[in-house]
């Protein structure tokens, strides 16, 4: 939880870092809300040791809420955060789940912000936070935590003034270690997010 906050705290300080630039855009609208549905897509790779279980992480579909921050029309910060719940399956059975909280902080670069069709690319940072994970059968099991990068494409649809038409992809790194009847192994979880929302700016 402490990176969670950690993260908050830097889109925070971004934000009144930058205040001056973005006073300089009297026409800019510095503050969006969003809000998407996320199918998230783990591509997920887990140590050789476990190579005779064939462990699976499945799919989920999400609603996700976002924070956008503009320094300029070019430039701004997106924080997102929501919960996805994956089931975990050995063998092609279903034998766990985890539920995963992960908050990402990306800039993001708009090349044409006026255009009706404005795209932007963005990188950032990531926390995964795992919490009620369970493996059937066995009582000593633990999802790690995780902290890496986050990389970033999409494109917002100027449906009026304020209001946008939003579709995006996500990539992220989330490396991260299992613990099975104490014993610690690779599980990298990284998530591949594609969205499509709905924001407002002001």
């Amino acid at each position: 939880m402490k990176y969670a906050l950690s993260i908050l705290s830097l889109f925070i300080a971004i934000i009144l870092s930058n205040a001056v630039i973005a006073q300089a855009d009297e026409d800019l609208k510095h503050y969006g809300v969003r809000v998407r549905g996320i199918f998230v897509m783990p591509t997920e790779s887990f140590d050789k040791r476990l190579d005779g279980f064939k462990p699976t992480v499945s799919n989920n579909f999400i609603p996700e809420l976002d924070l956008e921050y503009f320094f300029t029309k070019n430039f701004s910060a997106e924080l997102i955060a929501g919960v996805t719940h994956h089931t975990i399956s050995l063998n092609g059975n279903i034998q766990g789940s985890t539920y995963l909280l992960p908050p990402s902080i990306t800039l993001k670069y708009h090349p044409i912000p006026s255009a009706k069709i404005s795209p932007y690319v963005g990188a950032g940072v990531e926390l995964t936070f795992p919490f009620n994970y369970h493996l059937n059968n066995t009582p000593d099991f633990k999802v790690y935590q995780s902290f890496s990068w986050a990389a970033q494409a999409g494109a917002d649809i100027r449906l009026k003034d304020n209001i946008y038409f939003n579709v995006d992809y996500k990539y992220l790194n989330a490396d991260t270690e299992i613990r099975i009847a104490g014993i610690k192994y690779k599980a990298d979880l990284n998530p591949h997010l594609f969205g499509v929302g709905v924001s407002y700016r002001f």
